[in-house]
């Protein structure tokens, strides 16, 4: 895209579903068909025999052709300690066309296809794998545990597991060529097996041709040899060592998108994908997934209400008391030190998840355009509350006057938003010093907030914090209309007049998005005022006094 960052990337989602086998070198090759000479990186990620992150690059040589680049797989990573990415196994492949090189003034598209994966010519070498599973805590029957897989064409009884000492826990071992495998531990010829969804950390999501869905576990046999460690039957851990996490999440109040309600965020569940899907079995609005991790865990996460790769659709509970600013305002998982269910509502910093109840409140939306110098047909509201749509939204002018209004319904809550023009054509610019402004962790995006709890409504002065609720009547500023102490207020500041100015006198207070929260009378020929400030939040806030001639505006921080 026209102004990329020189990281911009795209990444498989799902992730390859059999994983990137590089145990034993090869190449991964692409084709490519590029309008410009420059170059194609390709990264791998997230290795299951821990190897670390590799990605390297290879320059194209044809312009507006079709040709082959390979990925040489022995060789040293450019990043991280330069290691190649030989002997290990990955389950994510990356790639950055021009890496390295920022964005244009113009889009480029490049086209690719046929990604594949040469292995070289070198014999695998065998190596013995101990297979080795903990039987103590099935309730079930049996009288034999096998270990099925893509090692013995998913036999039920080919490989019987030995419980020789009778400590439950059952063994085998078999000599396997290196490479990725597939398996999983199953009783007396598929009378029982271990069940999975996809979450857990040892397993992989495999979908055949006519959709049908397994999943089973995962290993790489490396040319360093080594075994799969004891674990508990249908487990990735040793028994004893893990919790079972619940997610119950309400989605009454928003409805379900028809692409899934999905679990993400965080440094694990990353963008919606298949293996965090939340589902609805019994059609009441409550979507579910259980997850197995090891005791101890924790983590940020967050919901989303679709299959969006650029988080467009996740939940906004910015501003709530579950919502953590420093990591996107997601929300955070306390480690974990047995089986866990959380109940919550989409969007909500919930404890239950009876969410049909989700409060709305009016709020009128107004924009004085009359500064704007650009052209424009049509003047928008974009944010959270509508999924940032450039057009859902718009606002009108009936009289001409350069003030234009809309009234939304919007769920109570934080909330982000902006003014834009003819679908994005245009919009607010700030630089997030601004005290109606948020800025997002990455510091890429700001806009203004509002905090939704009744109808109200707001004005501003178009890419401007002045509220144009303030001097409605075109009233003179006079900044010596009043004086107020102390300006770090906890339960009152005073208010003091100037003598000059007798006549009755409004006060209105705002915060920092516009809404006015207190207004009040004062009587003529008064000199002093004690304005309440006790039931304000901690935040800064705008005093306004007029007469009916003049007009002076103060800030106060309340603590």
């Amino acid at each position: 895209a026209a102004g990329a960052q020189t990281w911009a990337g795209a990444f498989a989602n799902p992730a390859p579903a059999n994983g990137i086998d590089a145990t034993n070198g090869g190449q991964i090759c692409v084709k490519v068909h590029m309008d410009h000479i420059g170059n194609l990186a390709v990264k791998l990620e997230q290795s299951s025999t821990g190897g670390e992150d590799w990605i390297t690059t290879v320059e194209n040589t044809k312009v507006n052709e079709w040709e082959e680049l390979c990925f040489d797989l022995s060789a040293p990573s450019i990043e991280g300690s330069n290691l190649p990415a030989t002997g290990n196994a990955y389950g994510q492949m990356v790639v950055f066309f021009d890496f390295g090189t920022a964005g244009g003034d113009e889009d480029v598209i490049t086209y690719f296809d046929d990604i594949a994966v040469c292995a070289t010519s070198d014999e695998p070498q065998e190596q013995d794998i101990t297979f080795s599973v903990d039987m103590n805590n099935y309730e079930g029957d049996f009288a034999q545990v096998y270990v099925s897989g893509t090692l013995n064409s998913w036999s039920g009884d080919a490989n019987p597991l030995a419980d020789e000492d009778g400590d439950g826990i059952w063994e085998t071992t078999v000599t396997l060529p290196t490479g990725v495998y597939e398996y999983k531990f199953t009783l007396d010829n598929w009378t029982g097996q271990e069940q999975f969804n996809g979450s857990e950390t040892c397993t992989t999501i495999f979908v055949t041709d006519d959709g049908q869905r397994f999943v089973n576990r995962i290993m790489t046999v490396s040319a360093g040899g080594g075994s799969p460690e004891t674990v508990c039957f249908n487990s990735c851990y040793a028994c004893g060592a893990s919790a079972k996490i619940t997610f119950n999440l309400g989605m009454q109040a928003v409805g379900a998108a028809d692409s899934g309600v999905f679990l993400a965020g965080g440094a694990e569940f990353g963008a919606p994908n298949d293996r965090f899907r939340l589902m609805d079995a019994d059609g009441d609005g409550v979507y579910s997934l259980t997850i197995e991790r090891e005791l101890g865990y924790s983590t940020y996460y967050t919901f989303t209400n679709g299959n969006c790769p650029d988080f467009s659709c996740k939940e906004n509970i910015a501003g709530q008391d579950c919502a953590r600013p420093e990591n996107f305002n997601d929300r955070f998982l306390d480690a974990v030190t047995a089986d866990t269910a959380i109940n919550t509502c989409f969007a909500e910093c919930t404890t239950d998840t009876d969410c049909t109840g989700a409060a709305t409140s009016m709020i009128t939306f107004s924009v004085d355009m009359n500064n704007y110098e650009g052209d424009f047909t049509q003047v928008y509201i974009s944010g959270t509350f509508n999924g940032w749509s450039g057009d859902a939204n718009p606002l009108e002018d009936a009289d001409e006057d350069g003030l234009w209004s809309v009234t939304l319904e919007i769920p109570n809550g934080a909330h982000e938003y902006k003014f834009t023009m003819d679908n994005w054509s245009a919009q607010e610019q700030f630089n997030g010093d601004e005290a109606c402004t948020v800025t997002d962790p990455s510091g890429q995006f700001v806009n203004r907030s509002i905090e939704v709890n009744g109808d109200t409504e707001v004005c501003f002065l178009f890419n401007t914090c002045e509220s144009c609720l303030v001097n409605t009547d075109n009233l003179v500023q006079n900044d010596n209309l009043f004086q107020i102490q102390p300006t770090l207020v906890s339960d009152f500041a005073q208010l003091q007049f100037a003598t000059e100015f007798d006549g009755q006198k409004q006060i209105q207070v705002f915060n920092i998005a516009g809404v006015q929260m207190q207004q009040a009378q004062v009587a003529a020929f008064t000199n002093n005022y004690q304005l309440p400030t006790t039931q304000l939040e901690a935040g800064i806030y705008l005093v306004v006094v007029k007469t009916d001639s003049v007009i002076a505006t103060k800030r106060i921080v309340k603590q």
